[in-house]
């Protein structure tokens, strides 16, 4: 029996999808996926599932969205949606698994871009820890 994705109660959710579903395209490489048909090939595969949201993560933080607009888009990935509409599962853990995984892709864009960019979108990026001090440069 096919599962269906439980519709975004509002504008915000529907944007988030939408933002989810254009980097899982790019990721993916199927330009004219549609989420049903996302949702229908991840949601129960937690292994692929949880390996597609760390590669939107990154490709979403590589698009420009900062950190706080990617734990957004993620928590319309197949498989939160899944695990709190289906499975049942508090949406706090969830939240805390889709912030854990945004911050692991901070960490790793962060670690590929070295000292490739230290102005730009790349210092909004960090936590707090100054990507300048990381690239032994400073900047007064």
């Amino acid at each position: 029996m096919a599962a269906k994705p439980k519709e975004p109660e509002n504008e915000a959710g529907k944007q988030a999808r939408q933002q989810y579903l254009e980097q899982a395209r790019r990721v993916i490489g199927e330009a004219n996926l549609d989420y049903s048909a996302l949702y229908q090939r991840f949601a129960q595969n937690d292994w692929a599932a949880l390996k597609l949201d760390d590669t939107v993560a990154l490709a979403a933080l590589k698009a420009g969205y900062s950190p706080k607009e990617v734990v957004g888009i993620l928590h319309q990935s197949p498989y939160l949606q899944h695990q709190v509409h289906v499975n049942k599962v508090p949406l706090a853990p969830m939240s805390q698994y889709v912030r854990s995984t945004v911050m692991k892709a901070v960490q790793r864009l962060e670690k590929a871009q070295g000292t490739q960019k230290t102005q730009g979108r790349s210092r909004s990026v960090s936590d707090g820890k100054s990507v300048q001090r990381k690239s032994g440069m400073e900047f007064e």
